[in-house]
């Protein structure tokens, strides 16, 4: 007989929000290091942005190897294994000699705070509750430049080891977690599922290095997947999920929203750079994320009353509203204001759409539902530079 689930009570969203902000405060604040990092590991500046690439690529792992663990070992585990990447990670960052070393600590980092964020949303549970944690993404990660810039002071390494404040959450999210998981001894880890998975996510991460061959791949693997996926129809991408029109909408959203605010976040400080100096750039930029970051709360906090039909129109006006304001405003402040826009649209979408994702598929592939539309949200931090790298060159 399979063990009931024992549950602890209802995670105060404060611990969730410490669980998943770390992460994008870290990821952000790569950026201001890299000269620092490249003369003092005697690399050349065009290989030490392989620390920006390497942490992208270890987030969007994080996402799928934490669906695995979600499924078959339940949020305890998950959460454990997580926690001791951001640690191994961080500690390599701390004292890696070598470029290699440090992508690795990168990397590690990278995957390990990518699930804790994974966990964050799962847990979530109601829309107001995601957008607090969604929000707060976006409202600190928008703080990862100046935080980069300012504790650069003390060392180049100080910026890269912000992931580790995210460990502070866990002992809470352990006392609350189910001890057992339902569905824990029932389902068979699909390896080459999750190996196909993590396959296609570094293609798309590898797009603006290897360009035409990381495509090729992508899309040979994604047939792969997609074979897969019929051939395997309880594997680690369920048929009931994939096949369920509403969760896949949602998803799809949730991915192109994402994707176009990445994008946005790496375009438009270059259509500034002949209107503005690079230090009003940042502070423009920062003002403009928290704006939005905090209108994504408050707006999240009153979808229920606002109604599905609003929300749908809203999220996706915004998200439209973003690309307009960066591709034709006249004026540098509009095209700066695109980011408010799409930060509002990508962290609103994913509090809102990640409770309907789950709701829309059958109980048991519900928290496997919420783990793969967080995944599809991710996946806009590997799209989305991509897109701008083929964008501005």
């Amino acid at each position: 007989m399979i063990a009931e689930p024992v549950h602890k009570g209802r995670i105060a969203v404060r611990y969730l929000a410490l669980l998943a902000t770390p992460t994008s405060l870290s990821a952000n604040s790569t950026t201001t290091v890299i000269p620092d990092l490249a003369r003092a590991l005697g690399v050349s500046a065009a290989d030490a942005t392989w620390a920006a690439t390497a942490f992208g690529w270890g987030g969007v792992l994080g996402a799928p190897l934490t669906v695995a663990l979600l499924r078959t070992r339940g949020i305890r585990a998950a959460t454990l294994v997580n926690a001791a990447l951001v640690l191994l990670g961080t500690l390599l960052v701390a004292g890696a000699p070598t470029l290699s070393m440090l992508l690795a600590g990168r990397a590690a980092q990278a995957a390990g705070g990518g699930g804790l964020i994974t966990i964050a949303i799962t847990l979530a549970g109601t829309a107001s509750r995601a957008g607090a944690v969604t929000a707060g993404v976006g409202l600190v990660g928008a703080f990862g430049p100046l935080a980069g810039s300012t504790l650069s002071a003390i060392s180049w390494r100080v910026p890269l080891l912000l992931s580790l404040p995210a460990l502070l959450a866990v002992p809470a999210v352990l006392r609350h977690a189910p001890v057992h998981h339902p569905q824990a001894a029932a389902t068979r880890t699909d390896t080459i599922g999750i190996l196909l998975v993590m396959t296609l996510v570094s293609a798309f991460v590898l797009i603006p290095r290897l360009e035409l061959v990381a495509v090729a791949a992508a899309a040979v693997v994604g047939l792969l997947l997609t074979l897969h996926v019929r051939r395997t129809p309880a594997g680690f991408i369920p048929q009931p999920v994939v096949r369920t029109r509403a969760f896949v909408t949602a998803a799809a959203a949730a991915c192109t929203l994402s994707t176009s605010y990445f994008a946005l976040l790496y375009t438009v400080p270059r259509l500034l750079e002949h209107h503005w100096t690079t230090a009003r750039i940042g502070l423009v930029t920062l003002i403009m994320l928290a704006t939005g970051s905090i209108a994504s709360l408050l707006f999240t906090r009153r979808a229920a009353q606002l109604g599905p039909a609003v929300t749908r129109s809203v999220l996706p006006a915004a998200g439209a509203t973003a690309v307009a304001l960066a591709s034709v405003a006249p004026w540098p402040v509009l095209v700066a204001a695109s980011t408010a826009f799409a930060v509002f649209a990508t962290t609103a979408a994913m509090a809102w759409y990640a409770t309907r994702a789950g709701a829309v598929v059958p109980q048991e592939h519900r928290g496997t539902a919420v783990s793969l539309f967080t995944l599809c949200y991710q996946l806009g931090g590997a799209f989305g530079p991509a897109l701008a790298t083929l964008l501005l060159t």
